[in-house]
């Protein structure tokens, strides 16, 4: 799949993942997730491995927001036991430490590592399915910088990992335990190989261009503040002042006309050459629209019948479950239509880099 679809869907799994509060259609977001990630095969030079450690990862930090839960306290009807803790005075505004705690509080904590955990599994499908040269490759010129910087940050996890790995097996033939002491032993010669490779990476990239650019024009400069100021008051008058919603909508209407008047300066300002663009095909150009409509739709306009939310402090009730709201959380699963029909080897695109001119 081309990296700009996967951004698409990694967009909308994102928007659903933080829009729900519903616990069932977590669950069937997680298991969505977990389908994408097992079935979709690891791109090559991608910038994690193991599947194992992620869903690990993401276990403890549900875990996490249990232990938070019920070290704070917190407030319901259902109360299931007390945590003795320290009074504070009131102005320390109202800070909790123990308490009761009630169902109510361990379901909302449950829901947000439910969140949490979709978030860590979603990022984990997109970053072991798209190369991060490969993403470099295919970002637009404006934000070559910023890919530049993801590029090298994604490519340093996977070999520091090799690195702790390395050296834990050199210290094991030698005697050496693994063990809390031994931390500084095998932090130190991580860190310097981290370092190493890193002012190597840099002084190639540099030797081939890479920090070369032209200033970029004043258009950019202002295009650039204005962009995110108008965002943010289209936002506030659309959230928080019903009756001037028309003026949210010209200031969202100016904030992305200012982004992209920032794009077309700045791609300007940097020009490279493409020896072979990689296209995407006509089927994931359609997918990936749906995805980013779905994702406006989730966060910005209510739908009747579209609800993914749920408060457990109203009563603890069961959740709802419908067709129509399930209908952009199942849709998370549509990059499985292009990985499963894709024959074998197509992932690993040949495609050839592109260089500053």
């Amino acid at each position: 799949m081309h990296p700009g679809s996967w951004v698409a869907w990694l967009a909308l799994a994102m928007s659903v993942a933080l829009s729900t509060t519903n616990p069932l259609y977590l669950v069937v977001l997680l298991l969505t997730l977990s389908l994408v990630a097992i079935l979709t095969p690891r791109a090559e030079g991608a910038a994690v491995g193991g599947i194992r450690a992620v869903f690990l990862f993401a276990g403890g930090m549900f875990l996490l927001s249990l232990v938070v839960a019920v070290v704070n306290g917190s407030y319901g009807d259902h109360i299931l036991f007390t945590v003795p803790g320290p009074e504070f005075p009131s102005w320390m505004g109202g800070l909790r430490l123990g308490g009761p705690v009630s169902a109510e509080g361990l379901v909302a904590a449950g829901i947000r590592g439910m969140a949490i955990t979709c978030i860590i599994v979603s990022f984990y499908v997109f970053s072991s399915s798209v190369s991060p040269q490969r993403l470099l490759r295919t970002s637009p010129a404006a934000l070559f910088q910023a890919g530049l910087v993801l590029t090298v940050g994604l490519t340093l996890v996977p070999s520091t990992v090799e690195d702790l790995r390395r050296v834990r097996e050199v210290r094991a033939l030698r005697g050496a335990s693994n063990g809390f002491r031994s931390l500084p032993g095998l932090a130190v010669p991580v860190l310097l190989g981290g370092l190493e490779r890193a002012m190597r990476t840099a002084e190639a990239m540099e030797a081939r261009g890479y920090a070369a650019a032209s200033p970029a024009p004043r258009v950019a400069s202002i295009a650039v503040v204005a962009a995110p100021a108008l965002g943010l008051t289209a936002a506030t008058a659309w959230f928080f002042y019903p009756e001037f919603r028309w003026l949210a909508v010209l200031a969202a209407l100016g904030g992305v006309a200012a982004f992209a008047a920032w794009l077309r300066a700045a791609a300007r300002s940097r020009r490279t050459t493409r020896y072979h663009p990689e296209h995407i095909a006509l089927p994931q150009r359609g997918a990936a629209a749906i995805s980013c409509a779905l994702a406006v739709t989730i966060v910005l306009i209510p739908i009747p019948g579209l609800d993914l939310g749920y408060n457990p402090f109203a009563g603890l009730p069961w959740p709802s479950f419908g067709i129509v709201a399930l209908a952009p959380v199942a849709a998370c699963a549509w990059p499985l239509l292009f990985v499963l029909s894709a024959p074998a080897g197509s992932g690993r695109a040949t495609v050839l880099a592109e260089a500053p001119a």
